[in-house]
């Protein structure tokens, strides 16, 4: 399962980070494998998603998402 695929308030844990260059960035801002993760907020039109883990908030795209593997 992938990031994108979770709805609103659902929270998973990092699994996977499929594209490298999103790893760094993300590992950067504290999002490591392993980490909890929930999806706070999904735009209307469905891009961008704010996701947080811990005290860290970050807006992501739909297609950064997809990258994302996360185990419920």
């Amino acid at each position: 399962m992938t990031l994108n695929q979770l709805t609103e308030t659902q929270a998973g844990v990092i699994k996977q980070i499929n594209d490298e260059s999103l790893a760094i960035q993300l590992l950067a801002m504290g999002f490591i494998l392993g980490e909890e993760i929930k999806v706070e907020r999904i735009a209307p039109l469905g891009d961008p998603i704010l996701i947080t883990s811990g005290t860290n908030y970050i807006s992501i795209r739909k297609s950064d998402a997809q990258q994302i593997e996360i185990k419920l």
